[in-house]
Order: C-alpha cells, then structure tokens, then sequence
C-alpha cells in the first residue's frame, strides 16, 4: 500500500522564512536607530504589526487547521494599521516590508489550503489591503505610489505561489487515488484467481471426502472443514467484491456488531463480555464491524499465546464521546508481578494498528494496573471525527 502520511516540515524552508522575515524588521529597527531624532509613534505601530504578522506567517505552519484564522488575523491587523495612519499624520518614512512579506505568505497560505471560495475572499481581501496600505499610510505620492505597485505585486505573486501548490497537491492526491485503485484491482484479481480458487478446491475435495466416508466416524469433522470452507469463500468473495466496488464497502448498516463479537468470543466461558445498551441498534460502518472482530479475535488469541496463566480475560465494547467513537477494550490479569512484558511479537498488533489507522482510529496497547494487560482501540462512528484530530483521552476507565 502507498503511504499516506503526511510528509513532515521542512525545516530549511521554515528556517529561511524566519531569517528573511527577521532581516527585514532588523533592517527597519538599524535604520530608525541611525535616524536623528525620536521615533514617531506611527513609526513604531507599523514595526510593532510588522512583528506580529511575522509570528502569524511562521505560525500557519505550525497550526496549518488556522491558516484562515490566521489570515484573516493578520489582514484585519493591517487593514487597521492603514486606518489609523489614514486618520492620522502620515508617516514621513515608508516602511512596512516586512509586514507586506508577511501578509503575502499568509495569502499564499489561504489560496493553497483553504476551499476555494474562502481563500478567493481572503486573496481578494489581502490584495485590496496591500495595494491601498502605502497611500493610506504614507500619502498619495510618487514613491508610495510606487511602493503600492510593489506590494501588489508581491500579493500577486504568493497567489500564484499558492495556486501552483495547490494544483500540485491536488494532482498528487488524484496519481494516489489511481495509484490505490490500480492496487486494489489487482489485490482483487489476485484474490479471485488464486485465493478463491484454491478454496473451492479444497471445498470440493471435502465434499468428496464426505461421499466417500459417509458412515465413517470423521463424519461429523468432515462437515466442519466443508462449513468452515464454505464460509471462508464467501468472505473471500464478498472482499472481491468490495475491492472491486469500495463505494458497497461505506454504506452504513444498523446491527451485526454484537453478533460479530459473539462470534469472536466464541463459547470461551473465561471471556468475559460487556456490552454497552443499545449497542445492537447503533450504526455502524461494515469496515468497522470487521475491525472490532479483528481486534477482539487477535487480542484472544494474544492471550493464549502470551498469557495463558490468565485467570480473567474482559472484552468491553460501548460508544463514548456522545457517540462519536466506538471503545473496545480487551483485557488480561496474566501479566506476573516484578515481570516486564513486552507487546507480542509477530504481526497481530500490527495488522489491527495498520486497519484501526485506516479509520482515523486509535490503537494503545500496554501493561494495566498490577497484573493486567490491555489491548484499547478507539474507532470513530458515522458522524463522529478522526482520533487523530481529537484531543487525547484518558486511557483509565
């Protein structure tokens, strides 16, 4: 499968956003200490806005969810730094340029991330204010006339900027989604051609056995394997299908979730189950219902591997957060006083961490109380929000 992780910042880039940022207010702070005579107080609002809009352009990469918060911030901060040198007397030195750099990557900010009709208001917003910021300011001469002229331009070159990031993100995501669903497709092929196909033999192969030896003693045995084949085909079937029409695979459905954790839990008396009410009513998506099994089954079978001196194993499923996630907590008491435990080897946790993220879920898994050992998965219901963009929870029930 393609990653789809967010590549993390580049440092250098934000490092000589930084340094340019800092070397045009240095400059402006070396020029005024050069100059004779106290610093008016227009001078120093225009500085001190410089300043600010600085940290909010740094800041947008921090908090890239605020960018219009922030935009619209620091387009508002500007906007009132030219209404007050309008009311007042002008300036007589322009300055500024570092508040316009700033202005201009928080405008290139909104066109590349916001929606579109957002980010057109807000690059229209910013560029009216720039262009009108240094004759409003400064008066309605040659030179703020001219330094306007820069300043649009300058506005009209980080749209562009913006614009092209956003296209080339877009056409990045669109090689993904291709790239995804020319896997899927032979992921689905594979299965249908080889994984199907062997099953049914074997299905077939059963089926004889069970002519053959219809009076024999493996009788009762034999129906398991064919049931237990028959079953297998068609949840490998019914995975061709999804693959090759995922649209079938996000329709939510109401039910089948206790049965599913019935069928993991099996006839083990030493298991257990709490089941939150209502759970039976509540919707939820297939993909999650298979990864609840998942989660359950393999946490089971974690403990017989890993624990079997367990004397308690408790498998809890309730929705939390106004129903916004479904909890699904797998409990052990098998961990030895003074014994370090460590997460079982092999793929089981990986295999439900990789299908748990897949659904903007949460996975935890680690040492509970003196003895116990808990495997958490927290998985996000239809109109709920990713765990990944939720604040932390406290993991103790």
């Amino acid at each position: 499968m393609l990653p789809t992780a967010t590549p993390p910042p580049v440092r250098g880039l934000v490092i000589a956003e930084f340094m340019v940022l800092a070397g045009l207010n240095v400059e402006q702070l070396v020029r005024r200490l050069i100059m004779q005579g106290p610093a008016p107080a227009g001078e120093i609002f225009y500085f001190a806005t410089g300043l600010t809009l600085g940290a909010l352009a740094l800041l947008r990469r921090r908090f890239p969810a605020r960018t219009a918060a922030l935009t619209t911030s620091g387009i508002a901060l500007s906007l009132a730094c030219s209404v007050v040198g309008f009311l007042f007397e002008p300036v007589a030195a322009p300055s500024g340029d570092a508040e316009a750099l700033a202005l201009a990557v928080l405008v290139g900010a909104a066109c590349h991330r916001l929606p579109r009709g957002h980010a057109a208001v807000l690059a229209v917003l910013g560029g009216l204010t720039m262009a009108a910021a240094p004759v409003l300011r400064f008066g309605d001469t040659f030179t703020t006339l001219s330094i306007a002229v820069v300043w649009a331009l300058l506005w009209g070159c980080s749209v562009i900027v913006g614009l092209i990031l956003r296209d080339g993100e877009a056409r990045r995501d669109a090689a993904l989604a291709a790239a995804r669903d020319r896997e899927r497709l032979a992921l689905a092929r594979e299965l249908h051609d080889l994984v199907a196909h062997h099953i049914t033999g074997v299905v077939v192969r059963t089926q004889a056995a069970g002519v053959i030896l219809a009076d024999g003693p493996e009788q009762d045995l034999i129906k398991e394997i064919e049931h237990a084949g028959a079953e297998a085909l068609g949840a490998v079937r019914r995975l061709v299908m999804m693959l090759r029409s995922p649209e079938l695979a996000s329709q939510v459905t109401v039910g089948g979730l206790v049965e599913t954790i019935e069928a993991a839990v099996g006839d083990d008396e030493g298991v257990t189950v709490r089941l939150a009410d209502g759970l039976a009513d509540l919707a939820v998506a297939p993909e999650t219902v298979s990864t609840v099994h998942r989660v359950v089954l393999e946490s089971r079978n974690n403990v017989r591997r890993h624990a079997p001196d367990a004397r308690r194993v408790t498998v809890v499923v309730e929705p939390v957060d106004s129903r916004r996630y479904l909890r699904v907590e797998v409990g052990n008491d098998g961990l030895r006083p003074g014994r370090v435990r460590r997460a079982p080897g092999g793929y089981g946790l990986i295999g439900m961490a990789e299908r748990i993220s897949a659904l903007d879920g949460r996975l935890t898994a680690g040492e509970h109380g003196e003895r116990g050992w808990r495997v958490l998965a927290e998985l996000p219901l239809p109109g709920g929000v990713s765990a990944a963009d939720a604040p932390e929870r406290g993991s103790a029930r």
